[in-house]
């Protein structure tokens, strides 16, 4: 590579770091920390925002007629009315607040036949108002945090940070958007966009 051509390299990647505040001649390390924690909350709600529209636009696209189908214990209601739950169970601050199916007026430990007593539950109105509801939690609860809020930990004992617990969130709902945009698939009907 000629000495010109590395050198306009340079000034274009050294143009991004300073416009990013991550170099520059007034090199401020509270303000570059700060831009740092902002461009991570940013990038994290932004990575949700398009998780729960890829959720929407599944349960928009799966026909009503399909909408509790599965087998062996999986069924498309209750995946995306899954997703949404472990929204708000991973939102608190301690795993033992959270009161699994209340939300859909069941009780897992007095299920006996998921068909029976869950699926008649949960209408797509249901996972879709939750879910309006959770986003705007999450996005409140992560907007507000701080370097030091998302290193902290909190009652989820078995994460490191309260970034590793969103992030974790965030698997969660992708792993199990593909299993609704697989089923999708699988049944003909529109599949989800990637967004």
């Amino acid at each position: 590579m000629s000495s010109r051509i590395r050198i306009a390299t340079f000034r274009v990647f050294y143009s991004f770091l300073t416009k990013h505040k991550w170099v520059g001649t007034n090199d401020n390390p509270e303000r570059r920390r700060m831009s740092v924690e902002n461009t991570l909350v940013k990038g994290l709600v932004r990575q949700f925002q398009s998780s729960w529209k890829m959720l929407r636009n599944a349960i928009e696209n799966v026909p009503d007629e399909k909408w509790h189908n599965g087998s062996e214990g999986w069924y498309f209601s209750l995946n995306a009315y899954h997703i949404v739950e472990t929204m708000e169970f991973y939102n608190n601050n301690n795993p033992d607040v959270m009161e699994w199916g209340s939300r859909a007026g069941f009780d897992w430990d007095s299920v006996k036949d998921k068909e029976k007593d869950i699926l008649p539950n949960i209408s797509k109105e249901l996972v879709k108002t939750y879910l309006d509801e959770m986003e705007e939690q999450v996005t409140n609860t992560i907007t507000s945090m701080n370097g030091e809020k998302l290193s902290a930990k909190d009652g989820f004992h078995w994460f490191e940070s309260v970034l590793e617990k969103y992030l974790y969130l965030l698997r969660h709902n992708m792993h199990h958007n593909g299993e609704l945009s697989r089923a999708l698939r699988d049944w003909g009907c529109k599949r989800s966009k990637w967004i």
